[in-house]
């Protein structure tokens, strides 16, 4: 149905207002982007080395734009993200999801080349985006979980980002200290593994994020870790030793967080975090902050 060929830099303007468009509807949505022209343009210049490199295109018989693939890739863990397929069928299609779906195997098909030595893939989209479920089954994804996106807004993020801070045994930005930050990277590893970020990645900022940490007498409690989109604040990962659970570190930690994205980017009218649907303990910690729910979303991987 649609010319699928390599993407270049001149796509981009284009496929930025295509993804806004499809984000905004949950049948179409992936997890990866943000909904907004400003979210979604910002995380495709944050593509390595650049995003036309590491994307496909299709487009129809006048040229115009209409279905992307981008991956993301680790070369050091063999792993990739499926940024799509995002494939623009209009309604009166009389095979609109025939069309849909071989426009999304040749996206695949012309992506593939570039991942030659990655062992793994994933996708991730909302649980109403069926047609992503179904190409996910048909090329060997499966289904690992789902998450739900919580978002906190209006008095009750400001009420955060105004909260005094705590005393000096509070939590503090990460540092320099190499004790502190190996024990960050092994709590993130224990924490999250298998995830699109490292604990190298992040105590080294090689994918933008801001770590707060939060330290006693045998070392670190726990950390938090997010980044500053266009529009809000994200929470990307909160971690406390288990022995020190259930005494309000995550709390701080989120609060110490926020405070100093806005310390250094400047205020968001929106914070956001996605949980691992069934983590009931970091769900009452969010509701407690003010955080409610958004959206779920249902991650696939294919080893």
């Amino acid at each position: 149905m649609y010319a699928i060929r390599p993407a270049v830099p001149a796509d981009q303007p284009a496929v930025v207002a295509l993804l806004a468009r499809l984000q905004a509807d949950p049948a179409h949505h992936v997890g990866y982007h943000g909904v907004t022209a400003e979210e979604i343009a910002e995380e495709l210049a944050g593509f390595a080395p650049d995003w036309a490199s590491c994307a496909v295109v299709g487009t129809d018989g006048d040229g115009v734009l209409r279905a992307v693939l981008s991956t993301e890739t680790d070369t050091d863990i063999g792993r990739a993200w499926l940024h799509g397929p995002f494939v623009d069928v209009p309604e009166s299609h009389p095979a609109g999801r025939q069309a849909w779906h071989n426009t999304a195997d040749d996206l695949l098909d012309n992506a593939l080349p570039t991942l030659a030595g990655i062992a793994q893939l994933e996708l991730y989209g909302h649980r109403q985006n069926r047609r992503l479920g179904d190409f996910a089954a048909r090329h060997g994804f499966t289904a690992t979980g789902s998450s739900r996106v919580f978002t906190l807004t209006g008095s009750a993020l400001r009420s955060v980002l105004v909260c005094v801070a705590g005393s000096d045994d509070g939590p503090r930005p990460l540092g320099t200290d190499p004790d502190v930050r190996a024990q960050v990277i092994e709590l993130h590893e224990r924490s999250f593994p298998h995830r699109n970020a490292s604990g190298r990645h992040l105590v080294d900022g090689a994918r933008g994020h801001t770590v707060v940490v939060l330290t006693g007498a045998d070392g670190v409690i726990g950390y938090a870790a997010g980044f500053v989109q266009q529009e809000e604040f994200y929470v990307d990962y909160v971690a406390v030793d288990p022995n020190m659970r259930a005494a309000g570190a995550g709390r701080a930690l989120v609060r110490a967080l926020l405070r100093t994205l806005a310390a250094e980017h400047g205020a968001r009218g929106q914070a956001a975090a996605v949980i691992s649907l069934g983590n009931d303990s970091s769900e009452r910690m969010f509701a407690a902050l003010g955080f409610e729910l958004h959206l779920e979303l249902v991650s696939y991987r294919r080893e």
